[in-house]
């Protein structure tokens, strides 16, 4: 149970600072500051497209079956944001092909790093 808690931890510290920064990236579009907005959402992007391991991060511990829940977890989330990633890259329109390549660097991305912390 105490395991679970801690995937349950990561996933929701992770969806906090997303949180946080998705907001500042607003903030810092409508009031003008252009650097801010573009750093925020480059961390946005990567954070996006690396969520399993970074849940996996915050969950913390050394169990390697419940990283690899926390991984999962993650990894499911990702999918979705990156479908919004791409939504935002097209300018709010869906973009068939953008929408692919960033699933696809998603898959990539989790999938490169699963195979390396085996």
């Amino acid at each position: 149970m105490a395991g679970q808690t801690s995937v349950t931890k990561g996933a929701v510290l992770a969806g906090f600072v997303y949180i946080a920064a998705f907001v500042g990236h607003i903030f810092a579009a409508a009031n003008g500051h252009d650097v801010l907005f573009r750093s925020i959402a480059i961390f946005l992007t990567m954070m996006t497209l690396c969520m399993g391991p970074v849940v996996a991060w915050l969950a913390g511990g050394n169990d390697g079956e419940l990283k690899g829940l926390a991984f999962n977890v993650g990894f499911a989330v990702s999918l979705p944001l990156s479908l919004g990633l791409a939504y935002a890259y097209a300018d709010q329109t869906f973009n068939v092909v953008l929408s692919g390549v960033f699933l696809a660097i998603t898959f990539t991305v989790h999938l490169i790093v699963n195979q390396w912390n085996k």
